[in-house]
């Protein structure tokens, strides 16, 4: 099972915060993309840019390790680096289970789109004419498009990502 580049705001055993960018590795195979089992994991600071560097606040970007699981297993996983204690694996995996689970539904997508200083994926789902929006597996936005599109709930998205969202609504339902 694919899925798209996603994020996480990952809770450190410290009580810090680290934003992390889970990306699946793939390989060209007669054109396609295929998947390897393998995400490669990307730490980014969003709250502190311009902060010195610091283990829970690594850099712009830093790789933090790779996560992989077997792909008839989802639960059986290994971390190859020495960044995160078992905990915030555990985190890691069940993100990313999570997301595995949810790209079974039909009546669910991800849209891509630029955020937070990186490409993110948010996962949009159809409901009773409307289309709920999450990001990091929480609801953060309801779109309706009556006679235009517009944002019904949640906090207001960047322009950017709404924008992004619409096309992929449009894209995949008109």
């Amino acid at each position: 099972m694919f899925i798209a580049t996603s994020s996480l705001e990952l809770s450190r055993s410290d009580g810090t915060k680290l934003y992390v960018e889970i990306e699946p590795v793939t390989y060209q195979e007669e054109g396609n993309h295929v998947y390897t089992g393998v995400y490669q994991l990307l730490a980014t600071r969003h709250n502190d840019p311009a902060g010195e560097y610091a283990e829970d606040n690594p850099g712009d970007t830093t790789a933090i390790g790779s996560f992989a699981h077997k792909q008839d297993n989802k639960y059986d996983w290994v971390y190859l680096g020495d960044f995160l204690d078992d905990e915030e694996q555990s985190q890691v995996a069940g993100h990313i289970q999570r997301l595995e689970d949810k790209d079974k539904s039909p009546s669910s997508f991800y849209a891509h789109a630029y955020h937070h200083g990186g490409m993110n994926s948010f996962e949009v789902k159809a409901k009773d004419g409307s289309f709920t929006v999450a990001h990091d597996t929480k609801i953060i936005a309801e779109l309706e498009h009556p006679e235009k599109w517009k944002q019904m709930s949640g906090e207001p998205l960047d322009q950017g990502v709404f924008v992004s969202i619409k096309q992929a609504i449009e894209a995949k339902f008109e």
